[in-house]
């Protein structure tokens, strides 16, 4: 077994968020967590002018490396789409933690904090750009989470504050990354503008121009269908949300979206 350490230094904005009480604190509830697809804490160190964390080393490297960096191996729908469930199954676990301020909220949610056990079993990490926080009334602050570009809903440059929300927003960009092959961005274009532009069409044969190729040589009708499917989930966790009514629309499409997802009886999982 190997291990893989993350050093933040005081410079690091995520951990000048906390005193050391409550960086110690945080890890401790961390520590604590049992979900497969959520990637623990095992271990850490602190100083006056660092922390280290250690994990167990996952030895398929990022979500983003496997999607956008390896061109010798293509990840197959089934290993996205194995992908995709187990980041709802992890997030839905985070959001359904009681704890004394509310739910478990993750601060950078992308490709590179996907971490890959194996092909098909992603762990929700704290190894790149991630760092998972409880929420408070004065954490507040889009400086913290700016290096997400492109994974942070339009609603944070006014609202100024990490909300499950805007987990759900990053998640609907992860599923768009796993079913266009594209990342967040690329020379300028934004996957989320771009993913509502090329699907404003109500005819499905101009959405299958937005989709990876490669997956679609061999593509069976059911597994095309699966596609489609996963791509209007991916849109509806990407709508703007001007206010609160929005808001809960949002989380409502994400409820239903976890429903599709971790049901084992559902006709998705059964066309696979």
């Amino acid at each position: 077994m190997s291990y893989c350490i993350k050093k933040l230094n005081r410079s690091c904005k995520a951990f000048q968020l906390l005193n050391p009480e409550r960086f110690v604190q945080e890890l401790m509830v961390l520590g604590k967590l049992s979900n497969s697809n959520i990637m623990i804490p095992l271990a850490y160190t602190l100083t006056a002018r660092s922390a280290c964390v250690v994990y167990e080393n996952p030895q398929h490297g990022t979500l983003f490396d496997l999607l956008h960096t390896s061109c010798d191996n293509v990840l197959k729908w089934e290993e996205r789409y194995s992908i995709a469930v187990g980041v709802a199954r992890g997030l839905a676990f985070l959001h359904g933690c009681s704890t004394s301020t509310g739910p478990i909220i993750f601060l950078h949610l992308s490709t590179k904090s996907i971490l890959m056990e194996s092909l098909s079993k992603p762990l929700i990490g704290d190894f790149d750009l991630g760092k998972v926080i409880k929420p408070s009334k004065t954490m507040g602050t889009i400086s913290a989470v700016a290096s997400s570009v492109g994974y942070i809903p339009p609603e944070y440059a006014y609202t100024m504050r990490v909300t499950p929300s805007g987990n759900v927003y990053s998640f609907g960009i992860v599923m768009l990354e796993l079913l266009t092959g594209r990342p967040a961005i690329s020379e300028g274009t934004n996957l989320a503008e771009l993913a509502l532009t090329r699907t404003q069409s109500t005819h499905h044969d101009k959405w299958e121009e937005i989709l990876d190729c490669r997956l679609l040589s061999d593509a069976s009708s059911g597994v095309y269908d699966q596609m489609l499917s996963l791509l209007r989930i991916a849109l509806g966790c990407i709508v703007v949300s001007l206010d609160d009514a929005r808001n809960k629309s949002h989380e409502t499409r994400y409820r239903s979206s976890r429903r599709e997802f971790l049901n084992p009886q559902g006709n998705r999982r059964k066309a696979l």
